[in-house]
């Protein structure tokens, strides 16, 4: 009797190592977190690649479209400029872009100061959103720019916008992204010979031209 019982157990034994039932569900389960978080990765770098991307050429249509200004702007027109600009944007969340436009004046002794500088009328980026994308200079604050465009007796309007990303697990441990932020220079194509050095620029109607009096 205890022999067949041993017997038995044995065979038990050697049966239950041989049965493989469930060491598939078993292995998916270690498996899939780590699938998860290789595809939210894959998933997020494109996504940043894309926006990025629009980023960009969205600072580059801002800079362009109010260069290309023939006649003195309001803040009206720079305010359809921004909104045209910001189409570029799409699909992606617009409510998350930061953007601004300055007349820069470089003078006799390159130094470049900004003339005038604007925002959007509503910043879509809320205070709780986060600390500033960037900080915006006032009128009158001496900007650094590229040696390139810093050349005596000129103006250059320069762009510049960020877009804060949140990454898919930025949703669960407050993870942001700052893309973009790459300022963009273009020479007026028409403007306005102004100031006490007649420099040619884009100059808004609310402000008189650089270099004042």
């Amino acid at each position: 009797m205890i022999t067949r019982a041993n017997r038995a157990r044995r065979r038990s034994g050697r049966a239950f190592g041989r049965n493989a039932d469930g060491v598939a569900a078993v292995e998916f389960a270690f498996i899939f977190p780590v699938m998860l978080v290789a595809y939210c990765g894959l998933v997020d770098v494109a996504q940043m690649v894309m926006v990025n991307r629009k980023v960009t050429q969205l600072t580059s249509t801002l800079s362009d479209l109010t260069a290309r200004s023939k006649q003195a702007v309001s803040t009206n027109e720079i305010a359809a400029i921004f909104e045209a600009a910001n189409t570029v944007l799409m699909p992606y969340d617009t409510t998350k872009v930061k953007m601004a436009v300055a007349s820069v004046v470089i003078d006799s002794n390159k130094i470049a100061r900004v003339c005038w500088v604007q925002q959007p009328a509503v910043d879509p980026l809320k205070p709780n959103d986060g600390p500033p994308l960037f900080a915006v200079p006032k009128a009158g604050d001496v900007v650094t720019v590229p040696d390139s465009v810093r050349v005596p007796n000129t103006s250059v309007i320069m762009a510049r916008a960020a877009y804060r990303f949140v990454p898919l697990a930025g949703y669960l441990d407050k993870l942001e992204v700052t893309l973009g932020d790459h300022p963009v220079y273009t020479r007026p194509r028409a403007g306005q010979a102004g100031g006490t050095a007649n420099i040619e620029q884009i100059v808004r109607i609310d402000t008189p031209a650089c270099p004042k009096a």
